[in-house]
């Protein structure tokens, strides 16, 4: 017996690999799709969703309550405007500014908190 037989023979039968479909697109080495026309539109709208992601922030105008946190006076004059996608976030970003670190932002109180857009 060659060695080439013995290995196309199979001691233990069909091997479950056998059984699954075969891939009709390999994007090692085909660069484009099979049914290129048909998933253009799908391709579009994920283009479209990843590049609309940066909508969903918005900008908010935040003034602390006069206190003093580890050191940093906190002053409801002092307004920081800030891009967020939550108004928690924007009180993160804000104390952040203000020159807070760490979990002190929990500790904060708002004065004013204003959603512009």
């Amino acid at each position: 017996m060659k060695l080439k037989d013995l290995l196309s023979e199979n001691s233990l039968g069909a091997l479950p690999s056998s059984k699954l479909m075969k891939m009709k697109w390999n994007p090692v080495t085909q660069s484009n799709l099979v049914n290129e026309t048909s998933s253009t539109s799908g391709l579009d709208e994920l283009h479209e969703a990843a590049f609309s992601l940066n909508e969903s922030f918005a900008t908010w105008k935040m003034q602390f309550a006069p206190m003093t946190l580890s050191g940093v006076t906190l002053d409801p004059k002092k307004i920081f405007t800030v891009k967020a996608r939550s108004t928690v976030e924007a009180i993160k970003k804000a104390s952040k500014q203000a020159g807070l670190s760490g979990s002190d932002w929990m500790a904060t109180q708002t004065h004013k908190l204003i959603k512009i857009g």
